[in-house]
């Protein structure tokens, strides 16, 4: 919270159960009161959607004035769902009813549940989702370049989400081209292919309320292996025209095939090296935003 003070941003978004290991009235009290101070808000994140789990995080949202627990609907990553094509519609059916069980504690305490786009679900897949849940408490939370592991657009993925956007990922990639895809690399906001005025005009546009948060990817790069056969097994019918615009930002935006496309973390660098990389980085973010 201080370091998101010191940058000038408007709130912070933790996992409860990792960095708020003390539940209790007057710890979630004094955490409260340094946000407030501050002018933060907070959002809350779970994992895979369960209910038991989400129930158990509601009154501490409560108790936090926090009003977005995001949730996922999987781990799978890269857009990989081969390896689950056969019990993918079971697995949804069991997300959707642990989604329909909180939505009543959700609704009573003034939550909503974001379930994130997590390099799982079509932009498709998720307006079904909250729509089969029902009510204004179940929303999503944008990962903003998430959409090219399922080989969409990111801003027309945005777009139609729309008004169920309650949270924003805001993270970039860098493309290295693959026989296979591509492989999607992190680096700091802006010097990816993330579009971020034309995001943020989306936002305004379907989402203006929506909270957004600087999210410095994965240390490890994600290969979306889309031009193998097996990738698309896992994957209701797509038609063409529909992943034209990632196979043009795939052929207008790769980086050198000579280009180290390693992180420090894949290379084995020490901690200290890793460290002031991911800083680096969320400074860069933040002076780039500034600029815009």
């Amino acid at each position: 919270m201080d370091l998101a003070y010191d940058y000038r941003l408007s709130g912070v978004e933790v996992p409860p159960t990792e960095y708020l290991t003390d539940h209790s009235s007057d710890a979630l009290a004094r955490v409260r009161e340094h946000a407030t101070k501050r002018g933060l808000y907070i959002v809350l994140d779970t994992g895979v959607v369960d209910a038991q789990e989400i129930e158990g995080v509601i009154p501490i949202a409560k108790a936090l004035g926090v009003k977005t627990i995001r949730a996922t609907a999987s781990t799978v990553l890269c857009g990989d769902r081969s390896s689950v094509r056969d019990t993918w519609a079971t697995h949804m059916s069991g997300v959707l009813k642990g989604l329909r069980a909180v939505r009543g504690p959700a609704e009573e305490a003034g939550v909503t549940i974001a379930v994130e786009n997590h390099q799982d679900l079509t932009s498709e897949e998720l307006v079904e989702l909250c729509r089969a849940v029902g009510g204004k408490n179940i929303g999503v939370t944008l990962d903003s370049l998430n959409p090219l592991a399922v080989v969409e657009d990111p801003l027309e993925f945005a777009r139609r989400v729309g008004p169920y956007i309650k949270n924003v990922h805001l993270k970039d990639y860098r493309i290295y081209s693959t026989p296979e895809g591509f492989r999607l690399v992190r680096c700091s906001i802006g010097d990816g292919v993330l579009d971020v005025r034309g995001l943020y005009a989306v936002l305004r546009d379907v989402a203006p309320d929506a909270t957004v948060a600087l999210e410095l990817a994965a240390l490890e790069a994600r290969h979306v292996r889309f031009l193998e056969d097996q990738y698309w097994t896992g994957f209701p019918p797509r038609r063409a025209e529909e992943i034209l615009p990632v196979l043009r930002l795939r052929e207008a935006s790769a980086r050198p095939k000579d280009e180290e496309w390693r992180t420090p973390w894949e290379l084995g660098a020490g901690h200290e090296v890793i460290e002031d990389y991911e800083i680096t980085q969320f400074r860069e973010s933040v002076a780039y935003l500034n600029t815009i």
